[in-house]
């Protein structure tokens, strides 16, 4: 479909993306990644004709393929409505035989932009609501080729797994822009991983391209290491034959034998020196190692300390803004050493409760108990903590941790060497949530209240905040929609819900499973409990009827008693499909 090769492109001087060759084939569903800044999204105006390379090769499939690009932030026209804006798009682009009005409905709905919505100016939406009104702008069209620039960013969870479901479901080719681990790894069969040196390809999803990394770094250091010993043996064997050659040449004086000798070591030495000298020109460069936090840093001022089981009891909390109910007769108790994610939708009032647990919001109603021996600390998306002035180092150093212990931490969160004498007001958003992690890190809060703390971040960085949530030992309490993130560190699961939370003792893989059998108890207005006694019944007279069915009957009895194991297994087969 799309061939390009040597593409090169600077900006004011900058090269952004240099040497980047590939191929887009018909029905491939590929995940751009690498870090923030190295040119996704610059390549991808390139492939769509957007902007000119400053040299290489674009080609594309005979006839020209229909590119349809969503970008980051999308822009609509002022004063158009949500349901303007997709009645528009379908009437210039859609073929179908349906009613407009029920198509733009459909739309909207399968999206989940209510219908409160429909009359908003679109460009006044939440980030979240822009982006899946302009994907049913997108997907209402024909085209050949989707290419979708952070799509899942403002989504909560269930609008990305909506987004998923969409895109597997699409027999189109898609190329994908995301830092969403979870996406990638549910939508796309290749990956392309940017880098300042190119573009490498990887077969299959995330996960596999995670698994083949972790297999080229260990033969990138096993090649290395070998190298570095062939250097090491060549120095000492030609140090030793020059050696030798110097008293060779003293002790052979007019000997034809040793000068003869001599000079075949001479040849010998010149060849080993040829060959060092090709290794030294070639040599293959010392693998990076990943800096891993350490535990005893990161706990340094928690490890002693010995909290009670409980640590947070709420009881009925309340909040309003002035006549508009945010949340009700919310009750939970926080556990010691409990990793807890807080999910729920856009707008539901997450950030509002995580406030109320920390003090910052006073006005409400309902019982908040907090051991006295918590120290809580509050990551917000603001980073009000930091100092703008102040570099990363001096933001973060703290009396009660050694130096070197923290530049130990901070580069373990990407920050090495010179990085730690960067102002804080030349950072990106995401260096500046990294600094601000790693100052609430080494606080000695035994309480991490997280609101959203991987936003802004690349993939890398996201790897890097999970580890040290991982080796961390107290409690944490965190708001996110990065599925990832809350299944590998949550052990427990909160949802805000219209206004009521519900708790789940258990992990996220808990949650989906037991979300997805209260639905099925919603559907079949079958309580979960009675489908499995239900199926436990019917097990229990389908084993009866077996055995009757093996001993002598006649046949009237025979028939009836098929009949009956017939009908009763049929039904098991129906409670089943309700079950799973």
């Amino acid at each position: 479909m799309i061939h390009f090769e040597g593409l090169e492109k600077s900006y004011h001087g900058k090269i952004v993306l240099k040497n980047i060759s590939g191929r887009i084939n018909r029905g491939e569903k590929i995940g751009l990644i690498r870090g923030n800044g190295i040119g996704k999204t610059t390549l991808a105006r390139l492939l769509i004709g957007e902007d000119v390379p400053d040299s290489g090769t674009i080609k594309y499939a005979s006839p020209l393929p229909n590119i349809i690009y969503l970008p980051q932030y999308p822009v609509f026209m002022p004063g158009i409505s949500l349901y303007e804006e997709l009645y528009q798009t379908i009437l210039k682009y859609s073929n179908s035989k349906e009613n407009l009005d029920t198509l733009v409905k459909k739309s909207l709905n399968q999206a989940g932009l209510e219908k409160t919505l429909w009359e908003h100016e679109a460009e006044k939406l939440s980030g979240g609501e822009k982006t899946k009104l302009m994907l049913c702008k997108v997907l209402i069209r024909d085209f050949d080729l989707l290419l979708l620039d952070e799509p899942t960013n403002h989504l909560d969870m269930e609008s990305s797994a909506w987004l998923e479901k969409t895109i597997r479901k699409l027999n189109k080719t898609v190329l994908i822009i995301s830092h969403n681990r979870h996406l990638l790894d549910s939508v796309v069969d290749k990956i392309w991983e940017l880098t300042s040196r190119g573009l490498k390809i990887y077969k299959g999803n995330y996960s596999a391209y995670k698994a083949q990394k972790k297999i080229e770094l260990k033969n990138a250091v096993k090649e290395y290491e070998k190298q570095k010993l062939r250097i090491k043996h060549l120095r000492q064997t030609i140090n030793k034959k020059k050696n030798w050659l110097v008293s060779a040449h003293k002790v052979a004086g007019q000997n034809d034998f040793y000068r003869g000798k001599a000079k075949k070591q001479a040849v010998v030495v010149k060849a080993k020196e040829k060959e060092l000298e090709r290794l030294e020109k070639n040599r293959v460069e010392k693998p990076s190692r990943a800096v891993l936090p350490a535990f005893e840093i990161i706990n340094k001022n928690i490890i002693n300390e010995k909290l009670p089981p409980i640590i947070i009891k709420a009881n009925n909390l309340s909040k309003k803004y002035g006549d508009q109910l945010v949340f009700q007769n919310v009750s939970f108790n926080l556990n010691r050493d409990d990793k807890v994610a807080l999910i729920g939708s856009n707008g539901a009032g997450k950030t509002t409760l995580l406030k109320v647990i920390c003090g910052i919001d006073k006005d409400y109603q309902g019982s908040l108990i907090l051991n006295p021996s918590l120290k809580v600390g509050y990551f917000s998306q603001e980073f009000e903590g930091l100092n703008t002035q102040n570099t990363v180092l001096d933001n973060v150093i703290t009396q009660d941790i050694a130096l070197n212990e923290v530049r130990l931490l901070l580069a373990s969160l990407l920050f090495k060497k010179n990085d730690v004498f960067k102002p804080i007001a030349g950072l990106s958003m995401g260096e500046k949530c990294r600094v601000a992690f790693a100052k609430l890190v080494l606080s000695g809060a035994n309480l991490l209240v997280l609101d959203e703390p991987t936003n802004y971040l690349d993939i890398v960085s996201k790897e890097k905040i999970e580890e040290v949530l991982e080796d961390f030992g107290g409690s944490v309490l965190f708001v996110s929609h990065d599925r990832y993130l809350v299944k590998r560190i949550a052990n427990k699961v909160m949802k805000l819900e219209k206004g009521h939370l519900k708790y789940f003792n258990g992990d996220y893989d808990y949650y989906l499973e037991k979300s997805r059998k209260e639905q099925k108890a919603d559907e079949t207005g079958i309580e979960q409990t009675k489908l499995s006694d239900h199926i436990l019944r019917l097990e229990c007279d389908l084993a009866y009827l077996g055995s009757r069915l093996n001993e002598r009957l006649n046949e009237h009895e025979k028939e009836y008693l098929n009949e009956e194991f017939l009908a009763k297994a049929k039904e098991l087969n129906d409670y089943r499909k309700l079950w799973r």
